[in-house]
């Protein structure tokens, strides 16, 4: 919230926003400055108009398999994403500790992550960034099922910072899976599913009270198929 105002000062409008209050001239402005920050050039002559007359909605995606199919595959990854990221935090009050502390490093770890998660982007892509991520925090529920302390805040600490990155991936990854037009709904239907997964996540990681296996066995299993998915 504090950086908010900061955000107001810097961050520039959307060229679809100025098409749409047919400020044409702001919205070429705008794509040439993002034109020369990747090193390009928007090409001569270019026009820039919006398309009103075509109407798209959730039944858009629904009409094309294709589109069907990333939704599903969507909707999956920010499932996992955000279920492994709660019953990380959840579960953090099993913990040997003080349970303040511990959720005070948990999220320091997590910055690690996100920062890293912006290089292995650039280096490795979406794809294989999401991948790996989510694979190697499936790695890390599956060792916490040994239960020494030290090893277990080990894990959970790698796995906040893992999911850090995950986030990153997932928000990029999922916004450019869709055409333009739908863009803004595909993600939206991902949130939808992580949002899901939240409100289960508290629930699996009170299973640990249960059975200290079946939490972690139950969300790695899943994670290793959501990497496959991908």
């Amino acid at each position: 919230t504090i950086m908010l105002p900061v955000c107001f000062f810097f961050m520039p409008e959307s060229p679809r926003y100025y098409l749409s209050k047919g400020k044409d001239k702001k919205a070429l402005q705008l794509l040439e400055k993002v034109a020369k920050v990747n090193n390009t050039a928007v090409p001569e002559n270019c026009m820039l108009y919006e398309d009103v007359d075509t109407k798209v909605g959730f039944f858009t995606i629904l009409q094309n398999k294709k589109l069907v199919v990333c939704a599903l595959i969507n909707m999956y990854g920010w499932f996992m994403t955000s279920l492994v990221y709660y019953m990380l935090w959840f579960s953090a009050k099993y913990l040997a500790g003080d349970i303040y502390v511990n959720a005070a490093v948990l999220g320091v770890a997590e910055l690690p992550g996100r920062v890293g998660g912006y290089f292995a982007l650039q280096k490795f892509g979406r794809k294989y960034t999401f991948m790996g991520c989510i694979g190697a925090a499936c790695l890390c529920m599956f060792i916490s099922i040994w239960k020494d302390p030290i090893n277990v805040k080990i894990m959970y600490c790698l796995g906040k910072a893992l999911t850090g990155a995950l986030w990153a991936a997932i928000y990029l990854y999922s916004s450019e899976m869709y055409p333009t037009r739908i863009r803004n709904l595909g993600s939206g239907i991902g949130s939808a599913a992580a949002r899901v997964a939240a409100l289960i996540a508290p629930f699996i990681g009170d299973w640990i009270d249960v059975s200290p296996i079946v939490p972690y066995v139950l969300v790695g299993v899943l994670a290793i198929i959501c990497s496959g998915t991908f």
